[in-house]
């Protein structure tokens, strides 16, 4: 089968990062009028501070979009995780997934999160936490896992 990448991406996330991006950019646009206007030492210290704004912006927005489930021909690759991230597709016996969908007002952050939950050949149960997540994003990775541990 083909390599193939599947983003991880909640709604809410995106908005996030969206808006701080563009809060980034704004304030850019009015420390260079501000810098072009009149130049003293707290307009130059606001640009630099901006500038370092900026590259924290692009870098966090990078990373953002860069987390996802890769598929390779005879593994996969969870890249939101530090360390255990690859799991070959001949290892595991079966998938599930879990998402949270009850609209409740006490449950926690951590609760609303999704999960991968792998059950290997071998009797270990590996649950991954992959945050926020979409119903249709989450039913994706759990079709494609599937196609590809049935082809193994």
């Amino acid at each position: 089968m083909k390599d193939k990448f599947l983003r991880i991406l909640s709604p809410i996330t995106l908005a996030v990062v969206a808006i701080l991006d563009a809060a980034v950019i704004g304030y850019g646009i009015y420390a260079i009028k501000r810098l072009i206007a009149v130049q003293n030492t707290t307009i130059i210290i606001f640009a630099v501070c901006d500038f370092a704004a900026l590259i924290i912006a692009a870098l966090v927005t990078k990373e953002v979009l860069s987390n996802g489930v890769k598929f390779y021909s005879d593994e996969m690759e969870f890249t939101g995780l530090d360390k255990d991230s690859i799991f070959t597709y001949a290892d595991i016996e079966s998938v599930t997934t879990e998402k949270d969908t009850k609209p409740s007002f006490v449950k926690n952050f951590i609760d609303r999160q999704s999960k991968v939950i792998l059950n290997l050949k071998d009797e270990r149960v590996i649950t991954i936490d992959i945050g926020l997540t979409t119903k249709n994003g989450l039913a994706a990775i759990e079709k494609e896992i599937n196609e590809r541990i049935s082809n193994a």
